[in-house]
């Protein structure tokens, strides 16, 4: 038996092995894929048999991944991709659809600036089916990298050979307070203004959170508690709370209910650039007529909100 010829993987072995990764248990697993827990297992062991490797640890009747496990998930989760793909394809195809466009965008863009981009790029393009993965930056760069999205929309490096872009404007980032919050009788807020003050800040990996950051210490800052979410569209909700405030990007806060916060200038001013990236070598059409549209909606999203702040 080798196992490195690919004939001698079973895809019902890889779906097993997928599923017992994603529910955390045999049973999960044998539930999802309508067979018994036994022929799960069965599945797992015969391919680990012919990769050479133990894909989990068996301990008191549990399955616990292995680091080769963990490793190998990622490739396995390409190849269901590429299989969705195909099988897309061939739907449209069958339909006579127009095609498909795939998108990873930040997690900011999805509560209002994307909707409006995709309600404009329908009126175009009505047959094509769009499917949007909410991620952050550099996972779209992988995704774009790998040909598993068509288009990214993120805050990524420029240099980039291979990768072409379409930078969106530029816009600043704005701080979020809880309604009748004490700053909120400043038309601006000052770094210095949030000494001491409990905020909701973005994940460490965060581009923006850096940036903030930086201003703070700049301008000696040392905030009381800190409230730490992974995107900034959920900031708003801890905000709204009273929770604390929050220095974010503006799209972020187009979806919240400004019922319940302020929003205003935050100085020093933070530039919040991003852009829409795509296969240099191979730039899809559609991939192109919708990063134009979303720059279009990212314009005037940005100028709706300065005429906000300026009536603030």
């Amino acid at each position: 038996m080798n196992p490195d010829h690919p004939s001698s993987i079973n895809p019902r072995q890889l779906a097993a092995f997928r599923a017992v990764i994603v529910t955390g248990s045999v049973t999960g697993a044998g539930k999802i894929l309508h067979v018994t827990q036994p022929a799960v297992t069965r599945l797992v062991k015969d391919l680990e048999l012919q990769l050479g490797l133990t894909l989990f640890a068996r301990r008191a009747g549990r399955m616990t991944p292995t680091s080769h496990a963990q490793s190998l998930y990622r490739d396995v989760e390409r190849y269901f991709f590429g299989l969705e793909r195909v099988l897309e394809a061939a739907r449209t195809l069958r339909n006579n659809r127009g095609g498909q466009l795939r998108i990873a965008a930040m997690p900011t863009l999805s509560s209002r600036t994307l909707p409006k981009a995709i309600g404009r790029f329908r009126q175009r393009y009505p047959d094509i089916d769009i499917a949007i993965e909410s991620e952050v930056s550099i996972r779209i760069l992988d995704a774009v990298m790998n040909d598993e999205v068509d288009l990214g929309i993120g805050r990524v490096p420029k240099e980039r050979d291979e990768l072409a872009r379409l930078d969106m404007p530029s816009s600043e980032a704005i701080c979020i307070l809880p309604k009748h919050h004490r700053l909120t009788e400043k038309a601006e807020i000052l770094a210095s203004d949030l000494n001491g003050e409990a905020m909701v800040t973005l994940g460490a990996s965060s581009l923006l959170r850096l940036q903030v950051d930086s201003a703070l210490r700049l301008a000696g800052v040392v905030p009381g508690s800190t409230i730490q979410t992974l995107f900034s569209n959920t900031a708003s909700t801890y905000v709204s709370n009273g929770l604390g405030v929050a220095v974010v990007d503006l799209f972020s806060v187009l979806g919240a209910d400004l019922s319940q916060i302020e929003i205003r200038r935050f100085n020093p001013r933070i530039t919040f650039d991003f852009a829409a990236i795509y296969p240099a070598g191979d730039r899809s059409p559609l991939a192109i007529a919708f990063a134009r549209e979303l720059r279009d909606v990212v314009s005037d999203e940005i100028a709706d909100m300065n005429i906000r702040l300026s009536a603030e």
